[in-house]
């Protein structure tokens, strides 16, 4: 047999003689295996009780056990038997019915049904676990019980980027708590140098607007100058990088020609702001000589 049968063997014989003992009044509801062996132990037994009354006394049974072969009896000749009839409604504690004075006896006792207010609680599931802290539930086998469960009123806790993640604390919540985010927005515009957006302490970013590109910044990629191409001492920016000119500045170009031994002026290779290419008089006076 094994360990857990013996455990239910022994529930069981429990439970009977508590529902014994509370029925005789000897014990609570609640009562253990070793309380209902002290209190059945306690019960003296009585044996036969037999008594004789005559009219207008009364016999007080002993406490205890009786065997069931004792009788009371009356005296013979007769008399005032008058008999009471009586009702009760069950209560906690054990009860003893007796007539009240001028009657010789009961004649029946009426019994009124459970009030409502006493239930069967053989089908509660519920432990301390499950019910609030500082209420009270009657348990399965009738004992008292005060729960346990924390009661965590209305839980609040807001979420940042330090902050991610919350863990909800067991026990019972009022649901008027909230674990939430503040967003905010923010904006930048576009610089030479790199930039973090960050949200202001206890918030995180719903939107980040990153304004146009500022005027002056202008794509560069669709240049096609080169340093010879660019005045010397300026700069311009062709597809993305900085170019100093190297074009040579002639300022005012001027030269001669006498046509005679000179037919032609090479114009210096650069950035001329103009100038003049002149024909000397040689070739007039050579004309005039002939």
């Amino acid at each position: 047999m094994s360990i857990q049968t013996e455990i239910t063997r022994l529930q069981t014989s429990r439970n009977a003689l508590r529902a014994k003992a509370v029925e005789l009044g000897l014990a609570q509801s609640t009562a253990k295996l070793d309380d209902l062996a002290d209190a059945f132990d306690g019960i003296e037994n009585r044996g036969a009780v037999s008594a004789t009354v005559q009219e207008g006394e009364t016999y007080t049974i002993p406490k205890g056990y009786h065997n069931g072969s004792g009788t009371v009896s009356g005296v013979s000749g007769g008399g005032n038997y008058t008999l009471q009839s009586k009702s009760a409604t069950p209560t906690k504690k054990q009860q003893n019915i007796t007539p009240d004075a001028g009657y010789y006896g009961l004649s029946d006792v009426t019994v009124a049904a459970i009030p409502e207010a006493y239930q069967d609680v053989s089908s509660v599931t519920a432990t301390a676990g499950d019910v609030l802290a500082n209420k009270v539930i009657v348990t399965a086998d009738g004992a008292v019980t005060t729960g346990t469960m924390p009661s965590n009123g209305a839980v609040n806790k807001t979420l940042d980027t330090s902050t991610t993640s919350y863990t909800v604390p067991k026990g019972y919540h009022s649901g008027a708590g909230a674990v939430k985010l503040v967003t905010e927005e923010k904006s930048a515009t576009p610089t030479k140098s790199a930039q973090t957006v960050t949200p202001t302490a206890g918030k995180v970013l719903a939107k980040v607007t990153v304004a146009a590109i500022p005027a002056a910044y202008i794509t560069t990629t669709d240049a096609t100058a080169a340093a010879a191409d660019i005045l010397s001492g300026k700069t311009a920016y062709v597809n993305g990088v900085k170019v100093t000119g190297s074009m040579a500045d002639n300022g005012t170009v001027s030269g001669a020609i006498d046509g005679l031994t000179q037919t032609s002026y090479a114009v210096p290779a650069g950035y001329t702001d103009g100038g003049t290419v002149s024909l000397t008089g040689d070739i007039e006076d050579a004309l005039a000589a002939i």
